[in-house]
């Protein structure tokens, strides 16, 4: 019988490698029942984190990263300004960038690739897509002909810092995607996530309807669909043990904060506004639906990569029903606090009490896996 331990200790062997025992995964998994024979893990456990060498080496790519913008701008500053980029800051940004986003990449391919060291690979990811996308978006600021020394009015600063701030975006989501091709990190689907997210707002924010940004609503939908992006992938691995679930992690992770503060912007009219006691409880009953979900889904991700957005909205609906200064950090932090550690305690028991009022069959029983654990 397929057992995925067998597999894990097979790649650490040298025997195969992490992309075949994957493959090898998704096979035997197509070809099983993923409902009855394949038991959910009890955790969603971290696997791009191997040893505390992971998290020494990812140190060293971050401060090596400062370390070479340091450089690029320090050589190509005093040198290069006039002649090569004819004082075009986009251009001279973008020279200072690349050539680290460069070094980032061959570093991704070393520990990625040859090294299967997949957090060190994150960092180096993570720096390469954000600078290809300042880069981009600088290129794209110097072609339009729209940057600082251009800029005479208000309105031609916003229309800079839009176009830019599009361009950039855009960029970071091709780096991102770029990564994805070649790497196949599932982390580099939460830079995908980010990403758009990020163009859709800027772009609705600044060339078209501000309210919508500020009243939620663009938040709710984006949060909503980057959801059902995470849940296709979970369906397709209801046991939770092939690259697939992966992805689906680092999806739940960016949907979370973008429907709490959405729904919050929503119920509210602005996110900054202070709630009404009904405003405050139609939040509360949002908030706990959204929990009621992480649990029929057993993705405790939905609910950490939310806790900030949570406590915030946790914090308003305190101070609607009575709160006030420190009374409220102190109710919310107690309430929040002993609200983890229940649900944490207790997750297999409430997600059974959940599970039985949901259909255990088709589509629903692969999207909500069973539960069995003792």
């Amino acid at each position: 019988m397929f057992d995925r331990t067998d597999l894990r200790a097979a790649v650490d062997a040298g025997i195969i490698t992490r992309d075949q025992a994957s493959r090898l995964e998704a096979f035997l998994t197509k070809r099983a029942d993923p409902v009855a024979q394949v038991a959910p893990e009890q955790g969603e456990n971290l696997r791009f984190l191997n040893n505390f060498n992971d998290i020494f080496i990812t140190i060293g790519i971050v401060i090596l990263a400062m370390g070479l913008t340091a450089v690029t701008s320090l050589f190509f500053g005093p040198q290069f300004w006039s002649m090569v980029t004819g004082g075009n800051a986009g251009a001279f940004g973008a020279m200072i960038l690349m050539p680290v986003a460069g070094v980032m990449w061959l570093l991704a391919e070393y520990f990625g690739r040859r090294r299967r060291m997949l957090l060190p690979t994150m960092a180096a990811i993570s720096v390469f897509t954000l600078y290809s996308g300042l880069s981009i978006g600088m290129i794209a600021s110097g072609l339009t002909g729209m940057n600082a020394k251009t800029v005479t009015s208000l309105t031609q600063a916003w229309d800079t810092l839009g176009n830019t701030g599009v361009g950039t975006f855009l960029g970071c989501g091709a780096a991102a995607f770029l990564a994805w091709w070649r790497f196949r990190l599932p982390f580099c689907m939460f830079l995908i996530a980010v990403s758009a997210a990020a163009t859709a707002y800027t772009f609705t924010g600044i060339f078209g309807d501000t309210g919508l940004v500020l009243g939620g609503l663009l938040s709710v939908i984006i949060g909503f669909a980057t959801l059902a992006a995470a849940i296709w992938f979970d369906q397709q691995d209801p046991g939770r043990i092939t690259r697939l679930s992966d992805n689906a992690f680092w999806l739940h992770v960016a949907a979370a904060p973008q429907i709490i503060l959405g729904l919050r912007g929503v119920v509210m009219g602005s996110p900054g506004a202070t709630p009404s006691t009904f405003e405050a409880m139609v939040l509360l009953a949002c908030l706990a639906g959204l929990g009621l979900l992480s649990l029929a889904l057993n993705r405790r991700a939905l609910v950490v990569s939310s806790l900030l957005s949570f406590w915030l909205a946790l914090g308003q609906v305190v101070d609607a029903v009575g709160g006030g200064g420190s009374t409220t950090f102190i109710a919310t932090a107690l309430l929040l606090g002993a609200g983890i550690i229940a649900l944490g305690g207790g997750w297999h028991s409430a997600r059974r009490w959940v599970l039985k009022r949901l259909p255990k069959e088709g589509l629903a029983g692969r999207i909500f896996p069973p539960e069995t654990h003792a």
